[in-house]
């Protein structure tokens, strides 16, 4: 087999040996392009299946809304609370009292203490002397106010004359300048430091002697 490829190509080379001459005895020799074969060779054909991933979603971020800024609130100044001062007025002065003064011809009036002292600004004294006209006799603050006793409080009454009926009253004025009604007691003024006396305690001055007493005292002809 081998002799016989052998033998074939030796045949090869002189037929190709003889086209030679023949065409050199014609001139130069043609040379026929032969077209170059691009020999391709095709990609191998995979059948593993790839794997085809599929993105997995990322997780929602949950919205947050950001919190309100707290403002600073100022702080409120402190303040003193008002006296409990309503619209009526305060009330009066009660369970009066006539008392000794400590001046000449000066009486005070003693009462019962007012309920919430922080409520009243001030005391009123008024004086009537037999019968006549009520008129304001002093004003004095609630710490000028004798306040010895826990529940009695006293104001002064001054110019009393002496040895004549008279009659002592008192009001109460609130922060809103509101005034209370009033009670009196009566009450006789006969010396300095001596107790409030009554009627029944008015010295009236002895009798003037009118003419002819000398007389009457005497014996005729003395």
């Amino acid at each position: 087999m081998r002799s016989l490829r052998l033998g074939v190509a030796i045949l090869a080379l002189v037929l190709v040996a003889a086209a030679c001459s023949d065409d050199g005895e014609d001139g130069e020799a043609v040379l026929e392009e032969v077209p170059e074969t691009t020999t391709t060779r095709a990609a191998p054909t995979t059948t593993e299946d790839v794997p085809v991933t599929t993105p997995t979603a990322a997780p929602e971020t949950p919205t947050t809304t950001a919190a309100p800024v707290e403002e600073e609130v100022p702080e409120t100044p402190a303040t003193t609370a008002a006296p409990s001062v309503g619209a009526a007025p305060p009330p009066p002065p009660s369970n009066l009292k006539c008392i000794a003064g400590t001046r000449d011809n000066e009486l005070l009036v003693e009462f019962d203490a007012l309920p919430n002292p922080s409520d009243i600004l001030k005391i009123r004294t008024y004086l009537q002397v037999d019968g006549e006209p009520v008129l304001t006799n002093g004003e004095f603050d609630v710490g000028q106010v004798d306040r010895g006793g826990s529940n009695r409080w006293a104001a002064p009454v001054r110019s009393v004359p002496a040895n004549v009926p008279v009659k002592l009253y008192a009001t109460s004025f609130n922060q809103l300048g509101q005034e209370s009604g009033w009670y009196s007691v009566d009450g006789v003024y006969t010396a300095a430091g001596a107790p409030c006396g009554t009627t029944a305690d008015i010295v009236l001055p002895p009798p003037t002697c009118t003419a002819g007493c000398d007389e009457e005292e005497g014996e005729p002809g003395a």
